[in-house]
């Protein structure tokens, strides 16, 4: 039987999980170095959504969705040393879905909300290392969620 922890999100509420779920990011994100350990979070209701709750600072909780439900010919450029700190080996080719999942963070922007495409927290599906990658180069760019629930880029 599976040994399960229970963290109290003010956000989320109880949140019962397996430590065997949690995420490790060696690096924290930009702004938030001290974050390392979190937990992926759905709401059957608000798929496909997924909430990073931190298991550090339970007040932090970032909201992403995986990058191609914004941007579906979304390509993963991950440099040598992000595919070093996610323990890939440097000639394996990756497939988002098999072998990484890609989720671009929600900020929000006036009366929506926005994503980095180029600039997703990339999860290594096989051992749960994960970081952002952050882009030498602008490609994507940031998309604004419009009406109609529709993602369009921002100029």
């Amino acid at each position: 039987m599976a040994v399960s922890e229970i963290i109290r999100s003010p956000h989320l509420g109880n949140i019962e999980w397996s430590p065997g779920c949690e995420l490790y990011l060696p690096m924290g994100l930009p702004g938030f170095e001290d974050e390392r350990r979190m937990i992926p979070v759905e709401v059957p209701a608000q798929r496909p959504l997924v909430f990073l709750q931190s298991l550090e600072t339970v007040g932090t909780c970032f909201v992403s969705l995986p990058v191609r439900a914004i941007f579906p010919g979304f390509q993963l450029r991950l440099s040598e040393e992000d595919r070093l700190t996610l323990l890939f080996d440097p000639e394996r080719e990756l497939a988002i879905g098999a072998d990484v999942l890609c989720l671009a963070l929600l900020v929000p922007l006036e009366n929506t909300v926005q994503a980095n495409v180029d600039a997703p927290v990339v999860i290594n599906l096989h051992n749960r290392r994960c970081l952002q990658s952050l882009p030498e180069e602008r490609v994507d760019g940031y998309y604004r969620l419009a009406e109609g629930g529709i993602w369009e880029p921002v100029c």
